[in-house]
């Protein structure tokens, strides 16, 4: 891991040198620049309040951090302009610097973006077709998400008056310091049919089942291996939630048991490694997060080339295998390094409609790359992945 961490930093350890024209000065910035991280790096899970001077060097740190892992790609790409142009090295490295560092203060913006999409499904009741569900996933509350930015989320989402709210785990990294936060400010969503909401593996990195009862107590339908219907005149959805992977308490069969047969089937799970099995168990959309879309990204190919990808084909944006739909959020909140590149933060608002209502619609035949690092910052995301899952 101090591999890695100090490995990210050549880049600015290249660019000082050429300032400074001297490595063991530009050496020793580095080194000053990381002793404030490299201590957490013993619990990197492990949240707690810090002091301000403490914030104020992490900061500087997670800044400098981000606008190397930058450098990584801005760099070549500004210097090779550069030289096409005939600007000085100088000028190339300049400008470099810039464009990086800058890149790194906008990764720890803390905002996420609202992303929109509609999701074609079969076996959808006609009463529910145009159904809105806000998903909100991985709050990770705590020193780098406090309550105060939990709340101003939750402001967000019940402005735009969700039929349903589906909450998908990890609301907190560790320790219990957050957790009454937290569900204070969870408790006061809003939704025409309720808030429904999963537990995440951080959310036993602390006492769950202490968690558990503070969250039904401050209002949300908590589904742990259960499920329930909602209902639209005559018309019903049966939505289920499954328990935590990391603790082996995911349990398909008790989530789905309640499930009345040929019923459209909502499922909220945390872990989208539970997709085929719930696309074998019929679920009809299956809501999950944890994957933070890999957080660092490469613009245009962001879907396809992040962090996540290491552990998971399941990284971000939709997915189908037959008849059932994965959505898989790149989440709201941050853990590690609280920085986002190329994988910027998101609240969804996703519309259900009849697959028998798709229109037509797609990119043509030549897909500019330009427009694809537009959809990635802008949070926009590519269309359906359909995917072949073994037995």
């Amino acid at each position: 891991m101090a591999g890695i961490v100090i490995g990210v930093q050549l880049p600015g350890l290249l660019a000082l040198s050429y300032f400074t024209n001297s490595w063991p000065l530009s050496l020793a910035v580095i080194v000053l620049l990381s002793v404030p991280y490299l201590p957490l790096m013993a619990h990197p899970w492990r949240d707690r309040p810090q002091p301000f001077w403490a914030r104020a060097a992490l900061l500087t740190f997670f800044v400098w951090w981000a606008g190397c892992l930058a450098g990584w790609l801005l760099g070549p790409l500004v210097l090779v302009a550069a030289r096409l142009m005939g600007l000085s090295a100088g000028v190339a490295v300049t400008a470099a610097s810039v464009l990086s560092m800058a890149a790194g203060l906008r990764a720890l913006w803390p905002h996420p973006r609202t992303v929109r999409r509609t999701i074609h499904v079969d076996n959808l009741p006609p009463a529910f077709d145009g159904y809105r569900i806000v998903h909100l996933s991985d709050i990770h509350c705590g020193p780098w998400t406090p309550a105060g930015r939990v709340r101003q989320w939750v402001a967000r989402i019940n402005d735009l008056e969700a039929d349903l709210v589906a909450v998908t785990g990890d609301l907190i990294t560790s320790g219990e310091a957050y957790v009454p936060a937290v569900s204070s400010a969870l408790g006061d969503l809003r939704a025409r049919d309720g808030v429904f909401a999963c537990m995440g593996n951080h959310d036993y990195f602390t006492d769950g089942e202490a968690f558990a009862g503070v969250l039904r107590g401050a209002g949300l339908n908590l589904l742990r291996n259960a499920g329930q219907l909602v209902h639209r005149g005559d018309d019903s959805l049966y939505v289920s939630g499954v328990d935590d992977t990391w603790t082996r308490r995911n349990d398909m069969a008790a989530a789905l048991a309640a499930r009345p047969p040929g019923r459209f089937t909502l499922l909220l799970a945390h872990d989208p490694a539970l997709f085929p099995e719930a696309a074998r168990c019929g679920v009809d959309l299956t809501l999950s997060g944890h994957t933070h879309g890999g957080q660092v990204a490469i613009p245009g190919m962001a879907r396809k080339v992040n962090l996540a990808r290491l552990v998971t084909r399941f990284s971000m944006g939709l997915y189908r295998v037959g008849a059932s739909a994965l959505y898989v959020s790149r989440g709201a909140g941050t853990t590690g390094p609280p920085i986002r590149l190329g994988a910027p933060a998101e609240i969804a608002v996703l519309t259900l409609r009849l697959r028998s209502q798709q229109t037509a619609e797609g990119p043509g035949a030549v897909v500019r790359v330009a427009e694809a690092i537009r959809r990635d910052i802008h949070g926009v995301q590519d269309g359906d992945q359909h995917v072949v899952v073994g037995n």
